[in-house]
Order: C-alpha cells, then structure tokens, then sequence
C-alpha cells in the first residue's frame, strides 16, 4: 500500500515492492515513490517527480519505507537549495 508524509511543503507518497529473486531469510524489499506540491494531481505530466531504487535491497517493507522517505527529503532540500528539480534529481556523491 502507498505511504503518505509531507517535508517542507511537498507531499512524499512512497510505495515498498517485494524484491523477486533467490529465496532469503529475510523479506527484501525496494521502493517506488514521488513527490508533489500539497492538492496537485500528481497523475498529470509535470505535476510530480518520481523516483526510485530497484538496486538495494531493504530488509522488510518499514527498512525501504525509511529509505525512500530519507531519498525523498534530501531531494527536496537539494530542491529548496538550487531551485531546480534537474539538480536534485542527481544521486548525491555521484
């Protein structure tokens, strides 16, 4: 199920997805999501920016519920910090 929080003026919905692969002890887990202004139909080109991490692999479905809301906020911050969602977009260290 979408998972809902705000930062800074954006609403962050996230959505944990099973990993397939080889059996694990361990449920795993990635995260889909994206980020839009409060009322905006986020369904419209434009209207929100998307991201994800289909690479890691988190621990349970609360581990990549973390994680993206963590992915998320730093972008808003770079979002708030540059002016331009082209920057924020970048993965930082890369």
């Amino acid at each position: 199920m979408w998972d809902h929080t705000e930062h800074e003026g954006f609403e962050i919905w996230v959505l944990p997805i099973p990993a397939f692969g080889p059996r694990s002890p361990e449920p795993l887990f990635h995260y889909s999501g994206y980020i839009c202004r409060h009322g905006a139909d986020a369904h419209l080109d434009g209207r929100s920016v998307r991201f994800h991490d289909l690479m890691r692999n988190y621990v349970g479905p609360d581990a990549a519920l973390d994680a993206a809301y963590a992915d998320a906020r730093s972008r808003i911050d770079r979002f708030h910090a540059s002016g331009s969602w082209a920057e924020s977009l970048a993965q930082p260290g890369a």
